[in-house]
């Protein structure tokens, strides 16, 4: 029973390893497999590819996050209290917020710097791409999850449970959330930057403030609460206004 137990650590050590990083790999990997680009002059983008992009993430994401659930369980237990929903309805505020100032657009005009090197996402206005109701319905059904729900896990489980705890301690996976210290932190936010880098400011205040969740209750899933919500009144905020930039 030992030797068994023994042979056993180094795939469930695999396996809450993996649990941290393969489903956000999903993300990426899909993307750039899937070419989205216009087939016809005049469109934005290649709908049937984005929408077929779209569903493959929900699908291949869930799944991913299930295959290693256990995994992820144990490494952070199901909990959570009203400072997740606070902190993603106030996260909400303050992305909408900057962005609608262009802060980062007016800092780089002040320092006397060109702005048309800061990247915008791809503005897909579902309204227009999508004419069929039921087509329309289904594709935000699916970008709603994938917005709300597949992306906060996974991107969650990669930056606090991977990335934040790698560059503190080599036993990574044994380290609380609530112990990352300073490095941890500053990379979080610099991660935050690195992916957002067309609303570094608003990802910069954003990230910081959901680092300071993590390490005040030490609970992953309130960070997860945080990034759903945040997400939702997000991609809500979207619809209604047409910013579809910030989709």
């Amino acid at each position: 029973t030992l030797g068994k137990t023994r042979s056993e650590e180094p795939k469930r050590l695999w396996r809450e390893k993996a649990a941290m990083i393969v489903p956000l790999v999903i993300f990426f990997m899909l993307g750039a497999l899937v070419d989205t680009s216009p087939i016809h002059d005049g469109e934005t983008i290649h709908a049937s590819a984005y929408f077929g992009l779209v569903v493959a993430r929900v699908v291949l994401m869930t799944a991913a996050i299930g295959f290693f659930g256990q995994a992820i369980l144990r490494q952070f237990p199901v909990a959570f209290d009203r400072w997740g929903w606070l902190v993603g309805l106030l996260g909400a505020v303050i992305w909408i917020a900057v962005c609608s100032l262009d802060l980062e657009r007016s800092i780089a005009r002040s320092a006397g710097m060109a702005d048309d090197w800061l990247p915008q996402r791809e503005g897909v206005n579902p309204f227009t791409t999508y004419t069929s109701g039921a087509e329309l319905a289904f594709f935000l059904a699916f970008r709603f999850a994938l917005l709300a729900i597949c992306v906060p896990i996974a991107e969650e489980l990669f930056l606090r449970g991977f990335v934040m705890r790698a560059f503190e301690v080599e036993n990574w996976t044994e380290l609380p959330l609530a112990q990352i210290g300073r490095t941890g932190l500053f990379i979080g936010t610099l991660y935050g930057v690195a992916t957002h880098p067309g609303e570094c400011v608003a990802a910069a205040l954003w990230f910081s403030l959901v680092s300071l969740l993590m390490v005040k209750t030490g609970k992953f899933w309130n960070c997860v609460i945080a990034h759903a919500v945040t997400n939702l009144i997000l991609g809500l905020y979207v619809c209604v206004s047409g910013n579809w930039q910030l989709w």
